[in-house]
């Protein structure tokens, strides 16, 4: 059974779609992740390769957290304290922690995403 040519074509279209989201992804496995100091005093949570980095971020009272996602896919941060809404591919989204405790959140998108932010 062959596909009309239209179809064959859309699955071409994806095949390299999917290919250059690989190519994209490698690229930035290079890159430095963890966290780090942002020109606004935040600590940084970097979103790459579906997961948070560092999973696990530790942090003072009134402190603010950045996350920054470095891949090219749409994340978010939420828990039932905070919520970053969607944050796209190269953009960062800034939350404060005005109370002590530990937050766990993970990505809405994509639930097997996870990290925690103690904040003391």
């Amino acid at each position: 059974m062959t596909l009309p040519k239209s179809r064959q074509g859309r699955g071409a279209c994806a095949l390299l779609m999917g290919i250059a989201v690989l190519a994209v992804a490698a690229l930035q496995g290079g890159r430095a992740s963890g966290a780090t100091a942002t020109a606004s005093g935040a600590k940084r949570v970097e979103i790459n390769h579906f997961a948070f980095h560092p999973p696990t971020l530790r942090i003072k009272k009134g402190g603010k957290v950045a996350f920054a996602n470095t891949s090219p896919v749409t994340h978010t941060a939420s828990s039932g304290s905070f919520d970053t809404d969607r944050i796209k591919p190269g953009k960062t989204k800034v939350v404060q922690f005005n109370q002590k405790g530990t937050f766990a959140y993970h990505c809405k998108i994509h639930p097997f995403m996870k990290g925690k932010i103690v904040v003391e």
